[in-house]
């Protein structure tokens, strides 16, 4: 995947407009098209207001591919796109479901012996 591909996956994956993405980076959305359909190569100033643009690090934009696919990278891509609201309750509902986990581990940690072997 290049340059530009990767830029529009990455914009779609958070739900974002050319016009969204170029207001959010400072640039137009035509130069945006341009990049994403291969036909212009990018500056180092215009990496860095993509990746500000796409909340992300620029490293982030080249290479790795494959890790890209993954369920948690998708997550968070997602997550990052919400509104804030949307992250609160989120990230509420994941603390609650770690704290029953932790929870739970705990609880087998103590409990004696005998009743672990038979339940």
């Amino acid at each position: 995947m290049d340059f530009g591909q990767e830029i529009r996956r990455r914009r779609t994956a958070l739900g974002m407009t050319l016009e969204q993405l170029a207001e959010a980076s400072g640039l137009t959305p035509n130069y945006i098209g341009t990049i994403e359909n291969g036909k212009r190569d990018p500056s180092l100033s215009t990496v860095m207001a993509l990746a500000k643009g796409l909340r992300t690090q620029p490293a982030e934009l080249f290479g790795g591919v494959e890790d890209l696919s993954a369920p948690a990278t998708e997550a968070g891509l997602l997550f990052d796109g919400a509104p804030d609201d949307v992250q609160d309750a989120v990230l509420q509902l994941l603390r609650s479901v770690g704290k029953r986990k932790l929870a739970k581990t705990a609880a087998r940690a103590v409990e004696p012996r005998s009743l672990r072997e038979t339940g």
